[in-house]
């Protein structure tokens, strides 16, 4: 399954000023929302069942990710667990622990479909005709780049599977392709913890200009990966 590279939007290949300055407004909604309304209870539970989680030592740490797998090799989305696990181990290791768990999930979908998934898959897809739109067969870059796509996880992956793309690739495609929004999401996470509103803005702040930078070192690997690419041939 492959798709004519004309179908690849060319905005995704520029600084996403319009979701950077989104991801800005929503950070500074949150911080009011859970300091001057009463969802602020709502953030105090959520604290406690991340306090639960670290309470079994070890076995927390294996039931998180576990459930992490479990929960997004169904379809859940992975930008929630980052959350949860920056909540729960702060967002160096929940960051961890999610993308790892999810690269895991996310490489059983795909590799079911190369072992024979293909009639129930292309069923599936019926529903997300976009999806091979976005899957083009050239290698690392491709896999990265389809990770921005706004679409379910799970189409992408099925997709992937469809197409002739090496799984080395998909594998590296994937894990790196999912750092430019999961970091972010595992600092929210780890700064809703914070008992005062100067230390949560600092954190959710460093949120913002994470995904930029993130960003930015994400476009120029594209383009060191494309150059790389035309050089070879």
């Amino acid at each position: 399954m492959s798709a004519d590279p004309t179908y690849l939007p060319a905005k995704r290949k520029r600084f996403p000023v319009k979701r950077v300055t989104a991801l800005s407004l929503f950070i500074l909604l949150l911080i009011g929302l859970f300091f001057q309304t009463p969802l602020r209870e709502h953030l105090q539970a959520a604290q406690q069942t991340a306090q639960r989680l670290t309470e079994f030592g070890w076995k927390g740490h294996i039931l998180f990710s576990v459930g992490t797998l479990v929960l997004v090799l169904i379809g859940m989305p992975r930008l929630l667990f980052c959350t949860i696990g920056g909540m729960a181990f702060g967002w160096w290791l929940g960051l961890t622990y999610a993308v790892l768990a999810t690269l895991l999930a996310y490489y059983f979908q795909f590799i079911f479909v190369r072992w024979g998934g293909k009639p129930f898959v292309e069923k599936y897809l019926k529903k997300y005709p976009l999806a091979g739109k976005y899957v083009r067969d050239e290698g690392l870059s491709a896999v990265i780049l389809a990770r921005q796509v706004p679409l379910p996880g799970i189409a992408l992956n099925f997709a992937f599977g469809l197409s002739t793309v090496r799984k080395r690739d998909y594998l590296l495609g994937t894990l790196v392709g999912q750092i430019p929004e999961a970091l972010p999401c595992a600092l929210i996470g780890a700064g809703l913890l914070k008992t005062s509103g100067t230390s949560l803005t600092l954190t959710l702040a460093a949120a913002v200009a994470a995904f930029a930078v993130l960003w930015i070192g994400f476009h120029l690997l594209l383009r060191y990966l494309k150059k790389k690419k035309k050089h070879a041939e």
